[in-house]
């Protein structure tokens, strides 16, 4: 299948999905396209969405063919049919189509549920499945690559590039040679002759401990010998601002702007706290009641439990959690540091112990699956934290973050966060140090819906939560 058919497909299928939002919105005035009767405009309204979304849709790139994460092509699809629904509300307006309002919205609305969730299924199912757009190697340097397989998911970025084997660049040890778990087609040196010999569509290049020259020359080798590339870079390279390419005095310059300095954006994401937490608290009472009379009844001590960490501007704060920890906390921890060499260690590098011998089995089942943070809201609603944002931290980490820590302290915590939904508790503290910053700096109102779904399914899966 050619690369524009399956393009016309897609569009296709937008139509459909877009005609059947409006249908079920507007109900028997969709059906009259004979220009005859109130509700003949109808139609043309369609056709100027559909023509819209067409137009915002490719900007965002949903009609390109790459294998990328559905959730990309889920927020993709859903910009762009939010920035479609908004710029139809002018020419309505204007020329007062005869149509009802909530009807109308309603339509809309469909749409924005049905179109991005058909292009996250059809990404995950069919272009990130497509032949034309697999078979892959991945090159790095040793110590790079050594990274690459040390991420979580790295089996599941190979299984999507259909990766089938490494090329390496540098000296290459005997250890590495026996511990990598994909095979060894070369060196960086043969990428064009192992592309033209396995007729490879991609190459994912970790830049994790490249510098410019290396990198430079891999990108000049990958560019001449197929069709997609990926960079994988060290976390720390994206630790930058939004970026935009501008020009002062005609010179060409890189503009960084940081989304939450700017008082709108601040004020935005602080109306978006205080509704998304009205409404957690209203739709969750039930589970908090019946999680608070459990912990009650199974652990003698308070319901509640109070923690002083540090919020925006260094302040004190204090975080609710239901109990989960035995009432004498403190003291059960001290023993064991003091015995334990290895726990003490542990707890050192991550201020968490996999083994917490304090927690009591309710408090283990709450935190597997998160609901000791369930008291939060309130804390969302005061504003001591946000929905979104870096985790807060106590006194003992916080020069941890060394030059990191003004950035942090500028922002309000989060009840959840970026490195909540990339790992959770199996990310190292060093990571989580630069995720929190992207976060900082990368900030959006989009970033922070899509954290938030991110959020449900990990708790769904449960993983890296202890």
């Amino acid at each position: 299948m050619s690369a524009l058919l399956f393009r016309l497909i897609l569009l296709a299928f937008d139509s459909l999905l877009l005609g059947l939002s409006f249908r079920l919105g507007l109900g028997d005035g969709f059906l009259e396209w004979s220009g005859v009767g109130p509700n003949a405009s109808a139609g043309r309204i369609f056709l100027f969405q559909l023509v819209l979304w067409s137009v915002l849709a490719w900007q965002e790139g949903l009609f390109r063919l790459v294998v990328q994460d559905a959730w990309g092509s889920y927020f993709a699809a859903l910009r762009a049919m939010g920035r479609a629904a908004l710029l139809m509300a002018l020419p309505l307006f204007l020329f007062r189509f005869p149509l009802p309002p909530a009807a109308l919205l309603g339509s809309l609305l469909l749409a924005m549920i049905l179109l991005p969730a058909f292009r996250a299924m059809a990404q995950w199912a069919l272009i990130g499945r497509l032949p034309a757009l697999r078979q892959a190697v991945v090159v790095g340097t040793p110590h790079g690559l050594r990274l690459f397989f040390a991420l979580p998911k790295w089996q599941r970025t190979c299984r999507a590039l259909d990766v089938q084997g490494i090329l390496v660049l540098g000296p290459l040890s005997d250890e590495d040679r026996a511990h990598f778990p994909l095979p060894l087609l070369g060196s960086s040196d043969s990428l064009a002759d192992v592309a033209r010999q396995r007729k490879l569509r991609q190459v994912l290049v970790c830049a994790m401990e490249l510098d410019s020259g290396q990198l430079s020359h891999l990108l000049r080798s990958a560019l001449g010998s197929v069709q997609q590339l990926y960079i994988l870079p060290d976390i720390a390279a994206l630790d930058i601002a939004e970026v935009e390419i501008g020009r002062v005095g005609g010179q060409p310059v890189l503009l960084f702007n940081q989304g939450l300095r700017s008082p709108f954006n601040a004020a935005l994401k602080r109306a978006v706290d205080m509704l998304g937490s009205l409404v957690a608290l209203v739709a969750l009472s039930p589970i908090l009641v019946l999680v608070a009379l459990l912990v009650k009844v199974t652990s003698p001590g308070p319901i509640i439990f109070s923690h002083r960490r540090i919020g925006q501007g260094r302040r004190d704060i204090h975080l609710y959690k239901f109990r989960t920890m035995v009432v004498n906390a403190d003291l059960v921890l001290k023993e064991l540091l003091a015995r334990d060499p290895a726990a003490r260690a542990e707890w050192e590098a991550n201020y968490k112990l996999r083994r917490d011998p304090r927690i009591t089995p309710v408090g283990r089942f709450l935190r597997k699956v998160s609901l000791d943070e369930l008291p939060q809201i309130l804390n969302v609603l005061k504003g001591d934290i946000s929905l979104v944002g870096p985790r807060p931290v106590v006194d003992g980490e916080i020069d941890k973050y060394t030059v990191w820590q003004e950035n942090r302290n500028s922002v309000r915590p989060g009840l959840t966060g970026l490195w909540q939904v990339s790992g959770r508790n199996d990310v190292d503290f060093e990571d989580r140090i630069k995720l929190d910053m992207y976060y900082i700096r990368n900030w959006s109102f989009w970033l922070d819906v899509r954290i938030v779904l991110k959020t449900l399914t990990v708790l769904v899966s449960k993983e890296g939560a202890y």
